[in-house]
C-alpha cells in the first residue's frame, strides 16, 4: 500500500532508489511498524526487525539507528499526504465531525544536554498533575479515524484553531455537518462563523448521543498503543516527525484491519 502510494507522490524519488539499501517506501514503512509496535527506540525497533522482517527487507540488517532517523526525518512530509488518502478511503464525507485536545508530554531541557526546550512547551496543569508539554488538537470523524491535527504551544485555545483544522480536513460544502466538542470550544463567535460554513457547532453532551466519546477513545489509543504523549524526541523536527509517524501508522491500521476484515479497534494485535 505504502509503496504504490508514494510512488504517485514522488515519481522522481526512485531515481537513485538502487544506490540505497532500503527504498523510500519500506524507510516509510517500517517507521509506521515501529510506531505500531510502540517502541520509542531505533536501536530496539532495528534489533526486532533485522530478527522477524529481514525477509521483506533485506537492507535493514546492520542498518544503523542514526542513518534510518535522518530517512525518516527527511521523508516526513510525506507521512500526512500518504495518511490523508487512506483517511479519505475510511471516511468518506462524514456528516459529523469531532474535536478535541490533549496535552502531549515532551522532555524537559534540564533531560536533553544543551537543548534550549521545545518552542511553546511550557508546564500547564491537567487534571490534578501539571505537564510539561505541547499541545494536541484533534479532528477525527465517528469512526474514529483521524481527519487533521496540530500541535500548539501548550497555551492555546482550542476555539483559535477549529476554523483553521476544518480548512485544513478539506471538505466539500454540499454536506450539511455537525462538529461536536466539549465547553472548551463553546464561543459565539465560533459559532457563527461555522455556521456561515454550514456547520452546526455542539458542545452541549446532553445533544451529543455519547459519538463525543469516540474521539476520546481515538485519543487514548494513541497513547496507549502508540506513546503519543511520551515521546522521546529531543528537537521540534523530530517530535514533529514522530507524532506524524504515529497518526499515519494509527490510520493505516484501521485500513489494514478493514480489508482484513476484523474489527477496525483491534490495531494492537495487528503486530502480534
Amino acid at each position: 500500500m505504502v509503496d504504490d502510494a508514494y510512488a504517485l507522490l514522488n515519481p522522481r524519488g526512485r531515481r537513485y532508489e538502487s544506490l540505497k539499501r532500503l527504498s523510500d517506501s519500506e524507510v516509510i514503512t517500517l517507521a509506521l511498524f515501529q510506531q505500531l509496535r510502540g517502541v520509542e527506540s531505533e536501536r530496539s525497533f532495528l534489533r526486532d526487525a533485522e530478527r522477524f522482517f529481514a525477509h521483506l527487507f533485506p537492507g535493514v540488517a546492520r542498518l544503523h539507528p542514526s542513518s534510518f532517523n535522518r530517512r525518516v526525518k527527511k521523508l516526513r512530509r510525506f507521512l500526512e499526504p500518504l495518511r490523508r488518502d487512506v483517511a479519505a478511503e475510511l471516511v468518506g464525507e462524514p456528516e459529523t465531525l469531532i474535536v478535541d485536545s490533549t496535552l502531549l508530554s515532551v522532555l524537559h531541557p534540564r533531560q536533553v544536554g544543551q537543548s534550549a526546550g521545545f518552542e511553546g512547551a511550557a508546564w500547564v496543569r491537567w487534571g490534578s498533575f501539571s505537564v510539561y508539554g505541547v499541545k494536541l488538537h484533534l479532528t477525527c470523524a465517528t469512526n474514529r479515524v483521524p481527519l487533521c491535527y496540530e500541535l500548539t504551544a501548550a497555551n492555546v485555545a482550542e476555539v483559535k484553531l477549529t476554523e483553521e483544522l476544518l480548512a485544513e480536513a478539506g471538505l466539500g460544502e454540499a454536506v450539511a455537518r455537525r462538529l461536536l466538542g466539549d465547553l472548551a470550544y463553546r464561543s459565539e463567535a465560533l459559532e457563527e462563523a461555522l455556521a456561515d460554513c454550514g456547520i452546526l457547532l455542539v458542545t452541549e453532551r446532553s445533544r451529543q448521543g455519547g459519538k463525543r466519546q469516540q474521539v476520546e477513545i481515538a485519543i487514548a489509543s494513541l497513547k496507549r498503543v502508540f506513546g503519543i504523549g511520551e515521546t522521546l524526541a529531543t528537537t521540534l523536527v523530530g517530535l514533529v516527525t514522530r507524532i506524524a509517524a504515529k497518526i499515519a501508522a494509527y490510520t493505516y491500521a484501521f485500513l489494514v484491519n478493514r480489508r482484513l476484515g476484523r474489527p477496525q479497534g483491534r490495531i494492537k494485535e495487528l503486530w502480534a
